[in-house]
């Protein structure tokens, strides 16, 4: 039997695995890079819900 998404939501394992890269790339990646991070996600999602939100 075949398994359909459920609602788009990845699988806990590969949210496990995102948590544990970005554990890592905070203990070996400078302060300054996080902030610049931040920046761009939040670009990214304001773009995003402004081209969803037309």
């Amino acid at each position: 039997m075949r398994r359909g998404k459920r609602g788009g939501v990845p699988p806990v394992g590969c949210l496990v695995i995102l948590a544990g890269v970005l554990i890592l790339f905070a203990l070996i990646l400078p302060t300054g890079f996080w902030w610049f991070a931040l920046a761009v996600g939040l670009i990214g999602v304001g773009l995003w819900l402004l081209t969803r939100c037309r």
